[in-house]
């Protein structure tokens, strides 16, 4: 994962892999079990994009984060704009 640099509005914006990408919209249905972690998942969390909840716990689990959430509605937006001005 590389952080976009150059253009003001994107400073902090993470770039993702398509798999970075895909393991960020699986989380956002439905934590993951840390058993299951991927190289994706130890990306997202250090990026911020996803963190370990219940980690006290025999079930832990990923879950998207805040930051998370604001990246997939940035990217659902740029896709609906991108769509209409195609129209």
């Amino acid at each position: 994962m590389k952080m976009k640099s150059g253009d003001p509005q994107h400073a902090n914006v993470p770039s993702l892999s398509a798999h970075e990408m895909a393991a960020l919209m699986l989380l956002s249905y439905a934590p993951i079990e840390v058993e299951s972690e991927t190289p994706d998942m130890t990306a997202l969390r250090d990026a911020g994009l996803a963190e370990v909840i219940g980690q006290d716990t025999a079930k832990a689990r990923f879950s998207i984060t805040w930051d998370g959430e604001v990246v997939l509605r940035s990217l659902r937006a740029s896709a609906v704009e991108t769509d209409v001005l195609r129209r």
